[in-house]
């Protein structure tokens, strides 16, 4: 540290500072030298005051430079006090009395200074001081701009607690506009969890970025995830708006549906968004490898000219084709593009001071347009909502209407079918009465025939076919008194056929005839007709064949029914099948409608005759 007597040219102070009376600034009452290679590392050199000059004649030779200030002050009171500044990269504090003996105190800030080299009690825009009243002070700033923008020299000299309640309200104001835009965003996401509508990503997306952006330019996002490494933080605010601006594009090429309405500008877009993608590195490069951040500045301007150029097109070719609901999105563009236009034009004017205004203008401006967008993507969920729910009742309308039809339709076929039914129910009676009458002629003629031949051969053949047309009778009988279910009653049908075989064939030794056969035991229609021939085959084979010489003749049947098959038991207690004996067209037929009914017969001849057949259910 070095020990600085007076210094010539500086016997009377620039200014007297007066803290009650509010901020000075600097900017007028400073001189200025320029160290274009960096050569002063000390401050002997400010025995030599002819190498500064005026500042408001000064023309830097390079916006790297190093820049010298020095101002000399006294204050009207005793105070602790801040020199405070806004943009500067790099910023080192020689402050001292202008007396002899004093000793400077140096003090380090700036937008790209580690936290760890700035003094506690300051920050990186700002020193504080202690000064006393009516002492002569020297004020020397060396100054180093590293991002290529012609530096600004905005220093500022305030009464301590004035800058800090002003710094504090600046800070509580940035937070508002923040907070609206974390609620914003929080507000958008949950739409999206609740409808899954892809637009609502992009929205975020815009939001998010336009946020972090502001954040990144006010130095927030710098002090809270990178206070040792600020040149890494300071990357990233340009790529922020870059991710805006996508977000913004794929929100407009989305929610408008552009690919349907006009395939070329829709190609156009995703050309945009590559080449989004494209700035984004180069930026990226220009600003991390050669901390050109003004060059950055100008070719994003740039390539918002292409942008603008864009969107203009884009809302000519599709602003007829557009919803009421999709017009919020157009209005919230254009005043985005204003903004834009506005924002440009002031970084060219007035390069980095335009960045004092430009962070809450972004994140309340955003946030304006993010609710233009907001009316645009809910209006038309709700129109949406609206046509589905016309749909649907348009869609339940026709669908009663075709219903009516329908049952119109099914009552004029069941009309037809119950017609057609009573017609058919008409000529099956009829039929059946037919049959009736025609079974019934020929039972009465066969009969007839019967009388004076009951010995002969063709007496047996009619007795035969009289049983056998009986059994035919009885079926057709029974089945038309069970219609409904076209199930036959065993028993009695049975029985039937028992009693007109004994009307036939006994003469002078009556039969005991059992029958064995549950009462509630019914039997398929299918069934009937060829069971009923089988029982009265074996009846008549019974009475003709079996019982010569045999006193007590008796004949047993039983009827079984199992869960998969039926069981019928004939037996008679005669003579039995004679050896060598040809099968008569009685037993012949017994046979064939055996197999008709899906049935296995098997003949016992033991002390009578016995039939077992044995009925598989299908």
């Amino acid at each position: 540290m070095v020990t600085v007597q007076s210094i010539s040219g500086y016997a009377q102070p620039s200014f007297v500072f007066q803290p009650s009376k509010g901020t000075v600034d600097l900017k007028p009452h400073f001189k200025i030298l320029e160290d274009t290679i960096n050569q002063f590392t000390d401050i002997e050199f400010l025995q030599k005051a002819d190498r500064f000059e005026l500042i408001k004649d000064f023309k830097p030779k390079g916006s790297t430079s190093v820049f010298w200030l020095i101002t000399r002050f006294s204050s009207a009171e005793k105070a602790e006090a801040s020199i405070h500044f806004k943009h500067l990269s790099y910023a080192d504090l020689y402050f001292m009395a202008d007396t002899p003996g004093a000793k400077p105190i140096h003090r380090q800030a700036g937008a790209f200074r580690p936290i760890e080299n700035i003094t506690d009690g300051d920050s990186r825009f700002d020193f504080s001081i202690k000064i006393d009243q009516n002492v002569p002070y020297i004020i020397l700033i060396k100054s180093h701009h590293t991002k290529k923008y012609l530096p600004v020299f905005d220093f500022y000299l305030s009464e301590r607690f004035t800058f800090l309640e002003t710094k504090y309200k600046s800070e509580l104001n940035d937070l508002w506009p923040q907070g609206a835009s974390a609620l914003l965003f929080l507000y958008i996401f949950l739409r999206w969890i609740t409808t899954r509508h892809r637009p609502f990503i992009w929205l975020m997306l815009f939001v998010a970025s336009f946020n972090l952006y502001g954040i990144a330019l006010n130095r927030y996002l710098i002090d809270w995830f990178f206070p040792s490494m600020p040149h890494i933080g300071w990357l990233l605010p340009q790529h922020f708006l870059h991710f805006g601006l996508l977000g913004l594009y794929l929100l407009l090429l989305d929610s408008w549906d552009v690919k349907h309405k006009n395939i070329k500008l829709y190609q156009w877009g995703k050309a945009l968004v590559c080449g989004l993608m494209l700035l984004t590195i180069t930026v990226f490069i220009s600003n991390y490898c050669f901390s050109n951040f003004e060059l950055a500045g100008k070719i994003t301007i740039s390539f918002l000219l292409f942008l603008l150029v864009y969107s203009i097109v884009m809302l000519f070719k599709v602003w007829n084709k557009l919803s009421k609901q999709e017009l919020y999105l157009a209005y919230g563009l254009i005043l985005f593009f204003g903004v834009i236009i506005i924002g440009s034009l002031s970084v060219l004017i007035f390069q980095e001071m335009s960045y004092n205004i430009i962070p809450n203008l972004a994140k309340g401006i955003s946030i304006c347009i993010a609710f233009l967008f907001l009316m645009g993507l809910n209006g038309r969920l709700r129109q949406n909502e609206l046509d589905n729910t016309n749909y649907l009742k348009e869609l339940n309308t026709l669908q009663q209407h075709q219903n009516e039809i329908l049952e119109e339709s099914v009552k004029e076929r069941t009309n037809e079918l119950s017609q057609r039914n009573a017609h058919i129910e008409t000529l099956m009676n009829e039929v059946n009465h037919r049959v009736k009458n025609n079974l019934q002629m020929l039972y009465s003629l066969n009969s007839l025939r019967l009388g004076g031949k009951e010995e002969s051969e063709a007496g047996n053949i009619l007795r035969d076919n009289i049983s056998r047309i009986k059994a035919m009778m009885l079926v057709n009988e029974n089945l038309q008194l069970s219609e409904d279910d076209q199930q036959l009653i065993l028993k009695p049908f049975v029985n039937s056929i028992i009693d007109h075989s004994k009307r036939i064939f006994e003469a002078e030794k009556p039969v005991d005839i059992k029958v064995d056969i549950p009462e509630e035991l019914t039997l398929d229609s299918k069934l009937a007709l060829p069971l009923g021939l089988i029982v009265s085959e074996l009846l008549v084979n019974s009475y003709k064949h079996a019982f010569r010489n045999v006193n007590a003749p008796k004949i047993s049947i039983a009827l079984n029914r199992s869960a998969n098959s039926w069981k019928i038991v004939y037996s008679d207690n005669g003579n039995g099948l004679p050896k060598n004996v040809v099968p008569s067209f009685g037993t012949s037929l017994i046979q064939d409608l055996s197999r008709q009914i899906n049935g296995k017969m098997q003949v016992l001849s033991d002390e009578g005759l016995t039939y077992i057949f044995t009925i598989t259910s299908k």
